[in-house]
């Protein structure tokens, strides 16, 4: 170590505007705390106001100024390479490594990591990929990209298989490791916080809730064919069969909006199925999972609200927005409940809804054995670092090649 307690940098999406990466980092914080002996964390950020008051108070975490007055473009910037500089690891600890929008610095990861890992060189900083998502990478640049910033990682640990077959795919020739999503570790509200909730949105705990996250934001991750073509047609599909679904089975539909850009659209979904809605413009991520948690089930787009929802056990139904979805449902053999957009029906949609609502209980079961594989995985994440990184053999090791 450098100082006498281990220094950890968190790069990632750290805004607080997704509630997956919030999960993510809320994790993180949570888990390293618990295995390290009073770590410090920087966290780059162009949100200090959400690190310092959703976490500030709960663990030694400075929140850095990414903004561009900064002298910052997202990640690449003065103030991350300081946090390098006085760090012992910086974790990639998100699914940033993708080429969408490439050389945009202001919407891709990708390219301010490459400007990151020279630092980490000079600095003998080590750089991990911690749980990380990768893809999609269909460029030439992109690959060429990721495989530079992962070859020069310390650890490579992915956080499912498909993440691990890109890397191999893309030209790594490091070992990666499976291990699992570290949002599945994200602590939960507990049952009184649920019920103010509830109770704030009218919203009755006993009686049977149908989760529902949706996006308008279909037309970025996938191919051309898989796309949705008419977003109003779409947006008039998911509620006829919610309405055709719920009457079917008898529940209250809840929408769950996980990103602001969301919000609108759950909204006119809820208006239109008589559903509730619960925000992340209001509650955390932990609140969110408190009450996914009363769901029969949860069908949803964003990946980390299928996440978030199997993490307190709720059965899934993935709506593949983009190919991590895919991958995840596959992950979970639930391939029947994968449902591509291009090709959703009223009809077909409200038959899956209906049929998963019908064995919510074996599909429980049956998702509930690789989620929890899952969640042992992230935990080893986490035991691994402090293994390799800060524990008294890892410090014998520095202080011989040192010598």
């Amino acid at each position: 170590m450098k100082g006498s307690n281990p220094v950890v940098t968190l790069l990632g999406s750290n805004s607080g505007n997704n509630a997956g990466d919030a999960a993510i980092l809320a994790s993180v914080l949570d888990i390293l705390t618990k295995q390290l002996d009073n770590p410090k964390f920087y966290v780059p950020t162009t949100n200090t106001k959400f690190v310092e008051e959703s976490y500030g108070h709960q663990y030694n975490v400075e929140a850095v100024d990414v903004m561009p007055w900064t002298g910052s473009i997202r990640l690449a910037g003065i103030p991350t390479i300081q946090c390098l500089k006085k760090s012992d690891i910086a974790l990639i600890c998100d699914g940033i490594i993708f080429d969408v929008k490439l050389f945009n610095p202001a919407f891709n990861f990708l390219i301010t990591l490459i400007f990151l890992v020279p630092f980490c060189k000079l600095f003998n900083t080590k750089l991990i990929c911690y749980n990380t998502g990768i893809g999609p990478l269909d460029s030439f640049f992109g690959r060429l990209f990721a495989r530079y910033v992962i070859d020069n990682c310390d650890l490579i640990m992915m956080r499912e298989e498909d993440s691990r077959k890109l890397a191999k795919a893309v030209g790594v020739k490091r070992d990666v490791l499976l291990t699992g999503d570290a949002a599945f570790l994200n602590y939960v509200s507990d049952e009184k916080r649920a019920s103010t909730i509830a109770a704030s949105q009218k919203i009755d705990l006993d009686s049977p809730m149908f989760g529902v996250n949706v996006t308008s934001y279909v037309d970025r991750w996938l191919k051309s064919s898989e796309k949705v073509t008419d977003k109003d047609a779409y947006f008039e599909t998911i509620a006829a069969a919610i309405n055709d679904a719920k009457a079917a089975c008898g529940f209250t539909p809840i929408l769950f909006s996980t990103h602001p850009m969301d919000e609108e659209f759950a909204i006119r979904v809820a208006e239109k199925t008589e559903g509730k809605v619960i925000s992340n413009t209001k509650y955390s991520s932990h609140d969110i999972m408190a009450m996914m948690k009363h769901c029969g089930v949860l069908m949803g787009m964003r990946f980390h609200s299928l996440i978030l929802a199997s993490a307190v056990e709720t059965p899934i139904i993935g709506l593949v927005y983009a190919p991590k979805v895919r991958s995840f449902m596959h992950l979970l053999e639930c391939q029947k409940y994968s449902l591509e957009l291009a090709e959703l029906s009223r009809e077909s949609l409200k038959t899956a809804i209906v049929s998963a609502w019908n064995e919510r209980e074996t599909l429980h079961q049956k998702q509930k054995r690789v989620i929890d594989e899952l969640k042992a995985g992230a935990q080893r994440a986490a035991e691994l670092i402090k293994e390799r990184y800060f524990s008294a053999e890892a410090s014998t090791e520095t202080l011989q090649a040192v010598g």
